[in-house]
């Protein structure tokens, strides 16, 4: 049946973030010592943003998926994986339902109605939701292979125990929220396996704990190297809110997804600002009382597993097991960076599953009509639900269809907008034109009046490159770049963006200084890139360079040198010009692009001279040429002065200079 549910999934796209984690992430494109050392003592998120998280298997299986099954950005193969492990998960779901109702139908019943869900399609079928996959895996498998433990002895009862602590292992280095292992096995002790004694059930929760303790102090080591994380109220506004308003807040985030469990009709891949408005403290309006309501819902769930203690096993494990494995990203006890995700509805949902069977199995047992009743009735929820799921996959077949459904879904969050303007801005032919203005219009709509401090630079970046693109199509008809309306709204956005930056940036500071941290400067390089080339079209050609230089700072990529070449070309300084082609060679000898431009730039201003040469095959530049030469030295050193005035290590650009002849006494 999941089979069957999840049979349109495997041509589904790499959407959502699964883009940025399977073909921005360099270390999974090939099998090697300093990709997987990069694995084990980098970020998650390496070289794409940061996230304070640290996933090394996760990563891992993308690299088995890229460069061993050779998969690369094809997205089939991934997908299958995914489904794979849902597989597995689903016979552990169903093994877990042998042991708390020791009957098959009941445990084959929970297995299906968890394994159809349509809310675990952002873990299956969304690739990055892989890391909920193998954390599951770990959760389930090690609270399996403990219960085995306890009742085992000699070598069985070790064999049990190492799969345990491998289980255990398996779950946190793929995702922080395996975690809740350590909870849940208590919890299965305290409802069912109250008969073993203490002393039997130690070496199982060390073998649990054991690997968790080995993650957290490698976690600990890999993040104390890297800028600490400020996290973005655009995706959970409770890190701006008082504590209770937050804690009610996130009680009601609580609320809600017992309410798409109950009826996923609407679902989405994102509920970021300003979809799950804050508690007001009002208690006159909509939001208040949903509020009140998940609080009484949940006070009412905790007195009945209080309850059912002692009458009714089952349910109070469920519903603790719930709640337990809902807790790291509940937001009630740490803010996570975002106040609601279905994909961490995947372990917990497990405890809904449960509840609803024990439901019917007690209504099969006192009722003799519900004895075939019951069973037919779960059956045709679980093909409810599967249908539900097929459908939902659909969904997730591309960018546009995924970020449609959210912003149909979610409209008031800014970022189901952003990304459906993103989504129809790809389009070929500029089909999606006009949509994608109204959907970033609603964007900055939405996100206009939050101060800067609280607000998205990426957001407002991406208006300005969508604003100047509508200008350079009235710039192609021959209209004035001074007068044309369009520059000048990319302008007032981009500006927006920088005053947003540099509130972020002060931000980012304050927290790494207290945190004892290097403070350089946080920033959100595209946004200058656009302002720069922005500049550039309204014959600006200062304010770009102070632009392109300051992006440049940020992050020492290849299209700044290549703009600050063309802007230093403006301004009639053809040396400073090719000397920042030469400082970005520098700083990547890689670039063959940048080369390839000062090579053209030399066949321009100087075609008689020695500075490139052919031996035998094409032109290259000759580094033997004074000409050549002493740009590159100068380069060097100004480069070496950046490095110097930022605090940065500089070791590197001397070595690369004096290995091509440059004077070491240059960098005295």
């Amino acid at each position: 049946m999941a089979l069957l549910a999840y049979s349109n999934s495997f041509t589904a796209a790499l959407t959502f973030d699964s883009n940025r984690a399977i073909l921005q992430d360099t270390r999974i494109q090939a099998v090697t010592p300093q990709n997987n050392h990069l694995i084990w003592t980098e970020d998650y998120w390496y070289q794409t943003s940061a996230g304070a998280l640290f996933r090394p298997l996760t990563t891992l299986s993308y690299q088995w998926n890229y460069a061993v099954l050779g998969n690369g950005a094809h997205p089939a193969g991934y997908h299958w994986i995914n489904l794979f492990l849902h597989l597995v998960n689903i016979a552990l779901v169903y093994l877990l339902g042998l042991l708390i109702f020791e009957a098959p139908w009941p445990a084959f019943a929970m297995a299906a109605l968890w394994a159809l869900h349509p809310l675990l399609t952002e873990s299956v079928t969304n690739v990055v939701g892989r890391a909920d996959l193998l954390a599951a895996f770990g959760v389930l498998a090690g609270l399996l292979c403990y219960t085995r433990s306890v009742a085992a002895t000699g070598w069985r009862k070790a064999a049990w125990l190492t799969a345990a602590a491998a289980a255990s292992a398996v779950g946190i280095f793929s995702k922080e929220s395996a975690i809740v292992v350590l909870a849940a096995v208590p919890l299965y002790d305290l409802a069912f396996g109250r008969a073993a004694p203490w002393r039997s059930r130690l070496p199982g929760y060390a073998a649990l704990a054991l690997p968790v303790l080995a993650y957290l102090q490698m976690r600990s080591q890999v993040l104390a190297k890297l800028p600490s994380v400020v996290a973005s109220f655009g995706n959970n506004p409770l890190v701006a809110a008082g504590f209770w308003t937050a804690r009610l807040t996130a009680v009601k985030v609580i609320g809600k997804y017992l309410w798409l469990l109950v009826w996923p009709a609407h679902l989405s891949a994102d509920y970021s600002y300003n979809q799950v408005p804050l508690f007001r403290w009002r208690f006159n309006n909509l939001e208040d009382g949903k509020t009140l309501f998940a609080l009484v819902m949940c006070v009412a769930a905790a007195g009945v597993a209080l309850v059912a203690y002692r009458r009714a096993k089952p349910v109070f494990f469920f519903i603790a097991f719930f709640f337990a494995a809902l807790a790291p990203t509940a937001n009630l006890f740490i803010l996570i960076g975002t106040i609601m995700a279905e994909r961490f509805l995947y372990l917990p949902s497990i405890g809904f599953a449960g509840c609803l069977v024990w439901l019917c199995l007690q209504a099969s047992r006192r009722w003799r009509a519900m004895r075939k009743t019951a069973p037919a009735l779960l059956a045709v929820v679980s093909l409810a639900l599967a249908a539900r799921t097929f459908a939902r996959n659909s969904d997730w077949h591309d960018e546009e269809s995924l970020w449609a459904s959210a912003a149909k879904s979610c409209p008031e969050s800014y970022k189901t907008h952003e990304s459906l303007a993103l989504a129809k801005m790809a389009l070929p032919d500029g089909t999606g034109v006009d949509v994608a203005q109204n959907e970033m219009d609603r964007t900055l709509a939405i996100l206009g009046p939050l101060p800067d401090e609280l607000n998205s630079t990426r957001v407002w970046a991406s208006a300005g490159f969508f604003y100047r693109l509508k200008g350079d199509m009235l710039a192609q008809r021959g209209y004035d770049p001074q007068s044309n309306p369009w520059y000048r709204k990319a302008l007032e956005v981009f500006l927006r963006g920088r005053k947003i930056d540099e509130a972020l940036n002060q931000v980012m500071k304050q927290r790494n200084l207290r945190d004892g941290k290097p403070t350089p400067d946080f920033g959100w390089p595209p946004l200058y890139l656009g302002l720069g080339r922005l500049y550039q079209r309204l014959q600006q050609p200062q304010q770009a360079m102070e632009a392109f230089q300051y992006g440049r700072m940020l992050r020492a990529q290849p299209e700044f040198f290549e703009e600050i070449y063309a802007t230093w070309r403006t301004l009639r300084e053809p040396q400073k010009a090719v000397m920042a082609l030469m400082e970005g060679m520098i700083e990547d000898p890689s670039q063959s692009r940048l080369a390839s431009r000062a090579m053209r730039f030399y066949l321009e201003t100087a075609p008689g001279s020695c500075a490139f040469s052919r031996t035998g095959g094409p032109l290259t530049l000759n580094l033997g040429c004074p000409l050549v030469h002493d740009d590159l030295c100068g380069a060097s050193k100004n480069l070496f002065e950046r490095y110097r005035q930022s605090g940065q290590p500089a070791s590197g650009v001397i070595e690369r200079a004096t290995a091509v002849g440059c004077s070491a006494e240059m960098f005295r």
